[in-house]
């Protein structure tokens, strides 16, 4: 059996019980390739994993009001949040075509302002600029997205977590975390129409820990550095 299948078979068992490491050594041996990458095709890496983040955050958001509503009383600790509730919500983001299939988000909530999002179960979602295939976001362990409520500006959005793209030939995998220095602007339009992460920096790690890092604009869209 070839070695990429040996490891997704291990992949299969470690997207139950969750090792950081593990998915890093999966990620370094079999993970995608970067070197073989367009400017274009980083381009779209780079967007869908930003704008998923987003869509991820901007449900987190519903679920709190939903919550809250229940509840106007209750001082919220921990809530789950099912996305199959959410599906509209692709139409939230500018540069990506994302459709959400379903999946299961822990969300914890440290102080008034500060919120961690994990997966209970992995966000699977389609995005055919990059996959003929199913992708899973993973959200656990040290993978999360950390989503700050600022009372004045901006508030701001980091993250780190683990892709699984289920495509036709070679699962691959990647890891896509922003950097601690400069987290991301969450915003959304009056109309709550559209919603972005806004001038922060990331970077996707692939096969032989290559890497490419990218920031976004005040819009969210992807820029990548003039060099690399």
């Amino acid at each position: 059996m070839k070695k990429w299948s040996l490891l997704a078979l291990a992949s299969f068992f470690l997207l139950g019980c969750g090792s950081n490491d593990a998915e890093d050594a999966i990620v370094e041996t079999v993970g995608l390739n970067i070197d073989s990458l367009s400017s274009q095709q980083k381009q779209d890496y780079a967007q869908i994993s930003t704008d998923i983040n987003t869509l991820i955050v901007h449900i987190g958001g519903q679920c709190l009001d939903a919550e809250s509503n229940k509840n106007p009383s209750l001082t919220l600790t921990g809530f789950t949040c099912n996305i199959a509730d959410y599906k509209t919500s692709e139409s939230q983001t500018q540069f990506s075509s994302i459709s959400l299939i379903s999946g299961t988000l822990d969300i914890t909530r440290s102080s008034e302002t500060n919120f961690k999002i994990q997966t209970k179960d992995n966000v699977k979602f389609h995005a055919a600029s990059i996959s003929d295939g199913t992708l899973n976001y993973r959200l656990v362990e040290d993978n999360a997205i950390h989503f700050i409520i600022n009372e004045t500006g901006s508030d701001s959005a980091s993250f780190r977590g683990f892709f699984r793209d289920d495509k036709t030939v070679d699962v691959t995998y990647w890891t896509a975390e922003s950097q601690g220095n400069t987290p991301f602007d969450y915003d959304e339009d009056t109309n709550s129409q559209h919603s972005w992460l806004a001038n922060g920096t990331a970077k996707i790690t692939g096969k032989d820990d290559k890497t490419f890092n990218w920031r976004t604009s005040a819009t969210g869209e992807v820029e990548l550095p003039l060099t690399e």
